[in-house]
C-alpha cells in the first residue's frame, strides 16, 4: 500500500507495488498474505439445531461432522446436502410414545446411532418417570437392531420442575439415570447423553466426572454459557468459554462427541452460531476453526 509521506517521485518498484501487492518499505518485495486458517473437521463436534438451510450446513461443515435436531429426519434444507458435506445426522426419538414401525420409516439410510428421549426429568420436555422411560426402551431397541444403531441414553440435566416417582424428586441428573439404569437392566445404552449452561470449564470438567461411573462413552449434546444474568452473557462470554472448553474436549478421552446449542435461538444471548442463511456468526468462526483434536475418535 503507498504511503501519504512517500516523496512524489517514486521508484518503479514503488510504482508497481500496487499491482504486485508488495510493500515499497521493504525494498519493492512481494508481501505474501496471512493464509486463512487450515480447518480440520472434528470426528467430536457437532450442533444441536434443527433449522439449517443447505447454505448453513455447508458453511459449518469445514469443522463439524454431525448434528441432530430433537427429530427422527433431517430437515428439508440440509437433507440435500449432509451426506456430500461429511456431516452425519444423528436421529432422536424426542418422547411420547414411540412407534417401532413408524419411527424405524422415519431414520433415514446412513444413520449410526439413535438418541434417546430429551430430558426426560424436565416435565417440561420429555416428562418421563425412570420406569415410563424404562418401559418404553425396548421400542428403541428394536428400531436400533433393525437399522443396525447404537443407542444413546436419555439426555439428562439438572431441573427444577421435575419428574417424581416413589417419592423421588428427579432434580439430580445422576440419581435419575441411576434409577432409569435399575430399571432397565440389560438393557441396550451405548453412550450416555449429557447437558450442560454453566459458564466456565471447572464446572463442566466436575459435570463429566460424575456420569464416568456408567463406564460408557459420553456425548455433551448441548452445551452453551447460559447459567448466569443474561444481561451479562456477551458475545466475549460464550468466546472465552468455547475457547476454553472445546480444545478439553477434544482432548478428554471420555467424551466421545459434543454439540454446541444453538445454530439460531432467542433463549440465550449470544449463543448463536449462525447469521443470515450461510453465513456464520463471530462465534460461529470460532466453533468452526477451533482445532481439532489429533486421537481417533468413532465416525
Amino acid at each position: 500500500m503507498l504511503r501519504s509521506r512517500l516523496v512524489p517521485t517514486l521508484s518503479l518498484a514503488a510504482l508497481l507495488c500496487p499491482l504486485l501487492a508488495c510493500d515499497p518499505a521493504a525494498g519493492g518485495k512481494p508481501r505474501t498474505e496471512d493464509p486463512p486458517p487450515v480447518v480440520t473437521k472434528s470426528a467430536k463436534r457437532g450442533l444441536a439445531y434443527g433449522y439449517h438451510s443447505a447454505a448453513d450446513l455447508k458453511a459449518l461443515s469445514p469443522g463439524m461432522s454431525w448434528w441432530y435436531n430433537w427429530s427422527p429426519r433431517p430437515e428439508a434444507g440440509a437433507a440435500s446436502v449432509y451426506a456430500s458435506e461429511a456431516v452425519t445426522f444423528v436421529p432422536m426419538a424426542w418422547g411420547g410414545t414411540p412407534n417401532a414401525d413408524q419411527l424405524a420409516s422415519e431414520i433415514p439410510a446412513g444413520a449410526q446411532y439413535l438418541l434417546g428421549f430429551n430430558e426426560p426429568n424436565f416435565l417440561s420436555q420429555a416428562n418421563k418417570t425412570p420406569r415410563q422411560a424404562a418401559a418404553l426402551w425396548p421400542v428403541l431397541e428394536e428400531v436400533a437392531r433393525r437399522k443396525q444403531l447404537k443407542l444413546v441414553s436419555p439426555a439428562v440435566n439438572y431441573c427444577g420442575d421435575c419428574v417424581t416417582e416413589d417419592g423421588v424428586k428427579f432434580t439430580d441428573p445422576v440419581v435419575y439415570l441411576d434409577a432409569f439404569f435399575k430399571a432397565c437392566q440389560g438393557c441396550q445404552v451405548d453412550a450416555i447423553a449429557i447437558h450442560w449452561y454453566a459458564c466456565d470449564l471447572g464446572a463442566l470438567k466436575w459435570y463429566v466426572e460424575r456420569f464416568k461411573k456408567y463406564d460408557k462413552p459420553l456425548w455433551l449434546t448441548e452445551f452453551a454459557c447460559g447459567d448466569m444474568p443474561h444481561d451479562q452473557i456477551t458475545v466475549e462470554v460464550q468466546k472465552k468459554y468455547m475457547v476454553d472448553a472445546i480444545p478439553w474436549l477434544e482432548s478428554e478421552p471420555a467424551i466421545e462427541r459434543y454439540s454446541w446449542f444453538s445454530g439460531r435461538n432467542n433463549e440465550i444471548p449470544s449463543i448463536n452460531l449462525l447469521g443470515a442463511s450461510g453465513e456464520l456468526t463471530e462465534l460461529g468462526r470460532l466453533y468452526v476453526t477451533l482445532p481439532a483434536g489429533t486421537s481417533p475418535q468413532s465416525p
